[in-house]
């Protein structure tokens, strides 16, 4: 085992990711702190051979295990437009006249729009682990190259490096996860040596770069036995709402989640796998996970106002390779569709919205993947549950029919949960109001019709619910008939929120 140890000495982080000049990118890409030593080793006044050899061994070892703060436990701040000075080819040659050497200094340069994105992380340390032992030589070499690098990303972004010889447990490894990260691979050196002398340091350059494909670990209590995960949970592919279009209640959660699945659809393999459109070859409904399109809405705060933030389609851990690359093939062909890698959301009467495709670690709270999937005994509905069958008039009729029909509605969420995987749940609580800040009252949702194998449409009752298991839960967690277009998108709580079942109408 090699481990690098990399102490962010300010405690933040500030690099811009390599697609989006507005981004964040955490963790540290491996390929940055490769180019980091690189340039360490090169800024000698004579670079040492065996510091190189170290280098070109260092290249091959393929992609590390890291451990870092998970994208979720790290804070981002918001980029702000600073008007810098900037570089001048010129510099380089020396030559000019005195008006043209007196524009070289900074009161005499052109001013260019520059963000500076910082993300402040729990943990100030970040290790890069990989399965492999150098001899001695190297060992010494890295180690003399590691301590005298000083940043990583942008020059406030101070670092201490060094090799330890023990780390701790891996946060991220290489895998089918949707965080892409930039490794080095061999002949990376010999790349960036090619590179220089091209952009001489002064021109705009790219990293050469393998991307390699991260999954996050599970924490330790969510890996254990007493947690259970639905079958159709899985990663969450995140579009965030432009803030000029943050003003969609969730109210229109259906609506949205559907133009979404539309909008992928349109860009799928004809005909699409099972596993993404959710159908057989002969239009009968899949009984396997597929992937589901949510609407991200803003609830489960003091302040929160039930706005719409964002968007995802959701791709179950169960769901076969091909079903997988198609989806990701189709998000891909409708990214690069519109010009800046928009992904532009067309819904009735023409109105188009220009989505962002977003990584971690994500601004908003909403759309970040543990406010939804994280490890919890008890679930709230953001959004209303569409129940499978009608459980007869909850707010009419004779005290005992309503009751009976309170009865039908809870067995349908009991139901629901053991029908995508999970425990029969301990207790339910149901109401027509919402449970939680920011949800809406499921009479002001218009009505959910769902079409059946004759040709007719069935409209869905719609309720909300809170439900409490004997053990732990990790999500995402969707139920009912509307779970494949955000309906019925659950909440984990940390504290308990359950209302008595004895408020119905």
């Amino acid at each position: 085992m090699i481990a690098v140890e990399m102490t962010l000495l300010t405690g933040r982080y500030v690099a811009t990711a390599h697609h989006d000049r507005l981004g964040h990118e955490w963790p540290p890409h491996p390929a940055r702190l490769y180019s980091a030593l690189v340039a360490t080793w090169a800024d000698a006044d004579v670079p040492d051979a065996a510091e190189r050899a170290a280098l070109e061994w260092f290249e091959a070892l393929g992609a590390p295990t890291i451990s870092a703060s998970l994208p979720d436990d790290v804070a981002v701040r918001r980029p702000v437009s600073h008007f810098v000075p900037v570089n001048d080819a010129r510099l380089r040659t020396g030559k000019g006249a005195m008006n043209s050497a007196l524009a070289l200094l900074p009161d005499g340069r052109g001013k260019q729009e520059r963000q500076f994105p910082s993300v402040t992380p729990s943990c100030s340390s970040v290790t890069f682990v990989w399965d492999a032992k150098p001899d001695l030589r190297v060992a010494e070499a890295l180690d003399r190259l590691l301590a005298r690098v000083t940043r990583i990303g942008h020059s406030s972004s101070l670092v201490s490096c060094r090799l330890v010889d023990e780390a701790p447990a891996a946060t991220m490894r290489p895998g089918s996860g949707m965080l892409v990260l930039r490794c080095a691979q061999h002949g990376q050196l010999a790349a960036l040596e090619a590179a220089h002398r091209r952009h001489d340091g002064v021109r705009p350059r790219a990293l050469p770069f393998v991307g390699v494909r991260y999954s996050e670990q599970v924490e330790a209590e969510e890996r254990s036995p007493a947690a259970v995960r639905p079958d159709n949970a899985g990663d969450l592919v995140v579009f965030e709402m432009p803030i000029n279009w943050r003003r969609f209640p969730t109210l229109r959660t259906a609506e949205l989640a559907e133009a979404l699945r539309g909008a992928i659809f349109r860009h799928a393999d004809d005909p699409p796998p099972e596993g993404l459109s959710g159908h057989l070859a002969d239009g009968r409904p899949s009984r396997h996970p597929h992937v589901a399109f949510l609407a991200l809405p803003n609830v489960g705060h003091d302040y929160a106002d039930g706005r719409i933030m964002g968007l995802a389609a959701m791709l179950p851990e169960a769901l076969p390779e091909d079903a997988a690359r198609a989806a990701y093939r189709a998000i891909g062909k409708w990214e690069h569709a519109e010009p800046r890698d928009r992904c532009r959301l067309t819904l009735g009467g023409g109105l188009a919205i220009d989505l962002r495709r977003r990584q971690p670690p994500f601004e908003l709270s909403t759309l970040r993947i543990g406010t939804w999937s994280r490890t919890s005994s008890e679930w709230i509905s953001a959004t209303p549950i569409a129940l499978p069958k009608s459980p007869g008039r909850l707010t009419s009729g004779s005290q005992a029919a309503r009751a009976r029909a309170w009865a039908a509605a809870e067995e349908q969420v009991r139901q629901s949960c053991i029908h995508v995987g999970l425990p029969q749940p301990a207790a339910v609580a149901m109401s027509l109001e919402p449970l939680i800040f920011g949800a809406r009252p499921t009479v002001h949702y218009p009505a959910f019709v769902q079409g059946t194998r004759r040709g007719d449409g069935v409209r869905r009752r719609l309720v909300h619910a809170a439900v409490q298991f004997d053990q732990d839960v990790r999500g995402p967690l969707v139920l009912g008939s509307g779970r494949f277009l955000g309906l019925g998108l659950m909440r984990p709580v940390s504290q308990r929120h359950l209302v008595a079942n004895d408020g119905h109408p």
